[in-house]
């Protein structure tokens, strides 16, 4: 996927929630760290400088972590300071490490920041403790809602998501896993960002950041018989992306040319060793947005896009080539396809009975997962499957490519690379995995072993027992005696059918009954009654804040 710097919008996404809590790393105050040794002093400079520097970019977390981490040998005991620790290792290639530093945050201080259970659970997540993430992300929630802030939908809806992604993922874990990812070796991965694998001609194509700007993509080669890299020599776009997409043919390259946020798709012809841009796929691109990903299979073409009129942040579209040679208008590929979230990395096989993408839509595991469709008799596509536990993880799993001989690959910001995304081949499991007769929490959830790996069997069934769903409803009223008939229509004239629960001595009276946030406050918005708010219910009962 390409976008702004290609990469910054699969950081930025997992952290909307800094728009409405935390825009930067939390202050530390100097009293409370300094003591009377000067180390306290040089090590509360660090901090300052580190704040800085994660001001400038986020993406700066990795060198935050050094400054940070030489003033956490002076002092271990500062709640914002773990709290930064643990913020910056979710935000670098170390997100195993961030659990330890959010809950001795925690420990040091329960109100050090209103979305410190969001980064334990994703946390947990990342760990795969889906249980664990599932409690931290609902905790979460009712904070949230429990202070009343009208300005915390997106981040209650972003909670919501990574709790969908945790059930998710605890249905594709219980499935057979019938493959896995081998990291490619050579000179292919780097501690930067490898992307974008495409094998023609015996040798494999690739997009990296390892030299220059490393958060500009150029493009690179490797015979697959030496795994030895060497960088293409472009002359278009020396101070931009050169990032390979596609190669649609022998000799024709699809590149993605653009900065900070633009950019578009362009059809390259090598001839007699150069690299010529030309002009034929300029029809899908439009000036007011970003075409991140082509790819052409006979006579269709498949590109995603940001343009108005989708239905996420990028979604994929198509046009089909006509008689006389041209293209039709790009058509999106509709909801089948296409969610509220974030498409790309579109590939479909040559033959074209495959298509193939990226999504944190569908029923994906966390971040992008790679999802798959069939042709189907009628020309339309089947629904999108997610390829699986064995392919896709809670980290992000992009740009999928299978070769004509079937090899298949992929680019992960999995843990165990060697830094930032690494390249993958998709490799298939031949024993049979060995089912344990133990049990483990939770008791009714059969646990297994996967290459070592225990993980627990679920059924849809079982995940609606163990997490029950949070229903949200919107209050009107809240007394000590019961209300009248008569009192309760002075309050709400409408045609909701209201709901009287006492708890801890009080009548409280609420209407509707929704499954996200969004839909309860939209309700609340509209239905006449002046401070109603929104409430969580489960099993007809508020809930509270429960220990972590």
């Amino acid at each position: 996927m390409k976008l702004q710097y290609p990469l910054t919008a699969l950081i930025l996404s997992l952290f909307i929630f800094a728009q409405s809590n935390a825009q930067n790393l939390l202050q530390v105050k100097k009293n409370e760290f300094v003591n009377q040794s000067e180390k306290s002093i040089q090590a509360y400079d660090k901090i300052k400088e580190a704040l800085s520097l994660y001001e400038k970019d986020f993406q700066n977390a990795s060198a935050c972590l050094a400054l940070l981490s030489e003033a956490y040998a002076i002092n271990k005991e500062n709640a914002e300071l773990n709290y930064n620790m643990g913020l910056c290792h979710l935000m670098s290639d170390s997100k195993d490490m961030a659990r330890d530093y959010l809950i001795k945050a925690y420990q040091l201080n329960a109100n050090v920041s209103e979305d410190l259970f969001f980064l334990i659970g994703l946390a947990h997540q990342y760990e795969g403790n889906f249980l664990k993430a599932i409690k931290m992300f609902k905790q979460n929630i009712e904070i949230a809602i429990a202070a009343k802030g009208n300005k915390k939908r997106e981040f209650i809806a972003l909670c919501e998501k990574h709790i969908s992604e945790c059930k998710n993922a605890m249905l594709l874990t219980s499935q057979p896993v019938k493959q896995k990812l081998q990291a490619l070796g050579g000179e292919i991965n780097s501690n930067c960002n490898d992307l974008n694998p495409i094998e023609s001609d015996d040798m494999l194509y690739f997009s990296s950041q390892r030299v220059g700007n490393k958060k500009v993509e150029k493009a690179y080669y490797s015979p697959m018989n030496t795994q030895k890299v060497k960088q293409l020599s472009l002359s278009f776009g020396k101070e931009m992306n050169q990032a390979i997409v596609s190669i649609p043919e022998r000799k024709s390259y699809i590149f993605y040319s653009g900065l900070d946020g633009d950019g578009d798709v362009i059809l390259v012809h090598k001839k007699a060793g150069k690299y010529l841009p030309t002009e034929s796929l300029g029809f899908i691109n439009e000036p007011s947005s970003r075409e991140a990903s082509a790819c052409i299979a006979g006579k269709e073409l498949y590109f995603v896009s940001n343009r108005k009129g989708g239905y996420g942040e990028c979604d994929i579209y198509y046009c089909t080539k006509k008689q006389d040679g041209t293209w039709t208008e790009a058509r999106n590929m509709g909801r089948d396809i296409n969610t509220q979230y974030d498409e790309a990395d579109v590939f479909v096989s040559p033959d074209g009975k495959e298509l193939y993408f990226s999504s944190k839509g569908h029923n994906s595991m966390g971040g992008y997962d790679i999802f798959k469709c069939t042709r189907l008799g009628n020309g339309s596509w089947s629904i999108p499957e997610n390829l699986g536990a064995g392919v896709n993880s809670a980290y992000h799993e992009i740009q999928y490519f299978k070769s004509k001989t079937g090899k298949e690959y992929l680019a992960s910001d999995r843990k165990g690379g060697m830094g930032g995304f690494d390249i993958y081949q998709i490799e298939e499991i031949m024993e049979t995995p060995i089912v344990e007769n133990k049990t483990s929490e939770p008791e009714n959830a059969m646990p297994q072993k996967i290459h070592g790996k225990e993980i627990h069997t679920y059924t849809q069934e079982l995940i609606d027992e163990i997490v029950p769903e949070q229903v949200y409803r919107v209050q009107i009223l809240a007394c000590k005696k019961e209300a009248s008939a008569e009192q309760l229509y002075q309050v709400y004239q409408g045609k909701s059918l209201i709901e009287h629960h006492e708890i801890n001595g009080w009548h409280k009276y609420a209407i509707g009954k929704f499954n996200n946030y969004h839909d309860a406050a939209n309700f609340r918005d509209i239905c006449g009654v002046e401070g109603a708010f929104v409430v969580l219910f489960r099993d007809g009962s508020q809930l509270k804040l429960s220990d972590l």
